[in-house]
């Protein structure tokens, strides 16, 4: 079915009443990148129609732009990135160039505030004005200033700032305008210098100047567009410019994918492993293996800065472990695998089990495989899962990984660095447990220890990224910011810690966040607990439980009488809907607002049984 076909479909369906079948077949067609620029507009066009009669249901995400440009056209065009990507989302725009005014008007109206604001500049006040370079970036500067302080303190959204671009080197030439401060090229770049060096920290960039560079500057502008609309980009241009802003959307609000499932035969080596021998498989000495051999290099990169490594393999599980043990040209090792896969079962079903053994939630993978046979059938398999289109070459692996944005980050924390050693340190966790028949003794075991840290400014960045990426482990799924934060811990009475936990094979990390505030819905006493959440590396270790008798410990060294926990159901944080039931909490009346309540009498209640000892206490008033 080509383009036209499938569109004629869609409308067909949805005249006939079956718009549910219409928006899934339309969402599987992005995702399969069956649409071209113009059809991606279109799809943007029809699910708003479908959100403006009432016919998609759930909260969708609120995005809204504000450009110095012309933004209606990229408002279908990411409709339909982030429905391809299994996101509802309601795109607004602001007015041309109105942003200070659209800000303000928005102050305030709880209801109208967006999610994410998207601020998309332009460069023509700063290439063509006539002062001095110096005085112009700061006006520009002053501009940008103001809308981030409306946007995060006021308004309370999270924040994507895209840089500014040049389009023609200009009257100067190619030459001078990188030398003379005068030039386009030379304004655009000291001028997204600074705003790289003012942005705030949990807002997310994203570098136009680099992705014009990548696709062309001649494919991603239309100038004759801008001439009749003020809206410069192209087709091609809107598209990519929308993935780079849901890449920022994503990062801001779930956080990248954690983990890259690979295939092995003609994936990372060349050849079949169980044919030519350990020895035998393609790597180095010839364009093939170099290809793959650079390929390895860029997933060891990916590695080092905190995306977990997997393998999902259809192969002997001797034949496939191999190669990382005898193999010298191997760049990649066992040690930097977290969960490895080798068996003759479908990949849908070994991929599963990744996400299980892992503890993550499925649409946490990417999974890479030069098969199209094997990717068809994860597709169909697990739909939350990313697939690559992997291309023919492997020389083009690595470029088609980085195309699809999966693992862009606001910012990279020491325990993003940390993280993929930490779940290859879990899979020597989970070989000793099976040498043992009781859970309590392997517990004891691992000798856990834990470092309680009041919530500082040196733990602050780390909090705010984990609220907005955490989703299993997470009783309410409250996507606070930083300014959030700041205000819920202003009551001396509030509540806020961290839990660091360290075992004998090494560190999990900071691995909980408690934010517990003074009920004001209910009688003096009475601590309400707005935020918990964990990683789900320490489920079942009775970390929950330390976490638990630690806030008891500081509530009842506070003068409070009972603790209220808050669970808002979500389609992810299912595993924890009964926690407060087993931790010994007594329901309360529903309120029907959504949120199930329930309380512990800090007067009757033994803090629960766990298996950790206290190390340090940081900025905690309070013996645990």
């Amino acid at each position: 079915m080509n383009q036209d076909e499938l569109l004629k479909s869609l409308n067909a369906l949805r005249k006939d009443g079956r718009s549910a079948e219409a928006l899934s077949m339309l969402r599987d067609s992005l995702r399969r990148g069956m649409l071209d620029a113009e059809g991606i507009d279109r799809a943007g066009r029809f699910i708003r129609r479908e959100f403006e009669a009432g016919r998609i249901d759930g909260k969708p995400l609120k995005i809204l732009l504000l450009g110095q440009c012309t933004t209606t056209w990229l408002v279908s065009t990411l409709t339909a990135i982030a429905w391809g990507h299994g996101v509802s989302a309601i795109v607004t725009e602001g007015g041309y160039d109105t942003i200070l005014h659209d800000l303000s008007r928005l102050e305030g109206s709880a209801s109208d505030r967006p999610d994410v604001v998207v601020l998309v500049p332009w460069s023509a006040r700063l290439i063509h004005g006539t002062a001095a370079l110096a005085e112009r970036i700061d006006g520009e500067l002053a501009v940008w200033r103001q809308a981030w302080s409306l946007v995060s303190e006021r308004l309370g959204s999270r924040l994507i700032q895209t840089g500014y671009d040049w389009v023609a080197a200009g009257p100067l030439g190619n030459h001078l305008a990188t030398r003379r401060e005068a030039g386009a090229v030379r304004a655009v770049r000291s001028m997204n210098e600074a705003l790289l060096q003012n942005l705030p920290a949990e807002a997310y960039f994203i570098d136009l100047d680099q992705i014009s560079g990548t696709i062309g500057r001649n494919t991603f502008y239309d100038m004759r567009r801008y001439h009749w609309t003020k809206q410069p980009f192209s087709e091609a241009g809107l598209v990519a410019l929308a993935e780079h802003v849901w890449a920022g959307v994503r990062a801001l609000t779930t956080g990248p994918k954690k983990v890259l499932v690979l295939d092995l035969d003609n994936t990372l080596w060349g050849g079949v492993v169980g044919e030519t021998g350990p020895l035998g498989v393609a790597l180095g000495e010839s364009p093939d293996g170099e290809a793959y051999l650079a390929f390895q290099k860029y997933v060891k990169g990916l590695a080092k800065r905190g995306v977990v490594l997997a393998v999902a393999s259809k192969n002997n599980p001797a034949d496939a472990r191999e190669p990382f043990e005898t193999n010298p040209e191997m760049i990649l090792k066992l040690d930097d695998i977290a969960a490895f896969e080798a068996s003759w079962e479908p990949k849908g079903t070994t991929i599963a089990r990744i996400a299980q053994t892992l503890n993550l939630g499925i649409d946490s993978l990417v999974f890479f495989d030069d098969n199209p046979a094997e990717r068809e059938q994860v597709r169909q398999a697990l739909a939350e899962v990313a697939v690559v289109e992997a291309p023919e070459d492997p020389a083009e692996y690595a470029r088609a990984l980085e195309r699809g944005l999966w693992f862009e980050a606001v910012a990279l924390t020491e325990a993003d660095a940390e993280r993929a050693e930490q779940y290859t340190v879990e899979r020597k966790r989970r070989e000793l447990q099976q040498a043992f028949t009781s859970m309590d003794d392997y517990l004891k075991s691992l000798e856990m220890t834990a470092e309680i840290r009041d919530i500082d400014a040196a733990e602050m960045q780390r909090v705010v990224q984990l609220l907005a990426k955490t989703n299993q482990f997470n009783l309410t799924t409250r996507r606070h910011t930083r300014e959030d934060v700041e205000r819920l811990l202003a009551d001396e009475r509030s509540i806020g810690m961290t839990v660091r936990v360290r075992d004998r094979f090494g560190d999990y990390g900071l691995i909980a966040v408690v934010m517990a505030v003074p009920d004001a819905t209910s009688e003096r006493g009475t601590l309400r607990i707005d935020t918990w959440l964990m990683s789900c590396r320490v489920i079942g270790r009775t970390v929950e439980q330390f976490t638990l008798a630690s806030l008891m410990n500081r509530a009842i060294d506070l003068g409070y009488k009972r603790i209220v926990g808050e669970f808002i159901p979500t389609k992810k944080n299912a595993l924890v809907s009964n926690l407060y039931q087993d931790l010994g909490f007594a329901p309360l009346p529903d309120r029907g607002d959504g949120i199930v309540r329930r309380e512990l009498d800090l007067s009757r209640a033994e803090p629960p049984e766990h298996f950790i000892n206290v190390q340090a206490q940081v900025n905690i008033g309070a013996a645990t």
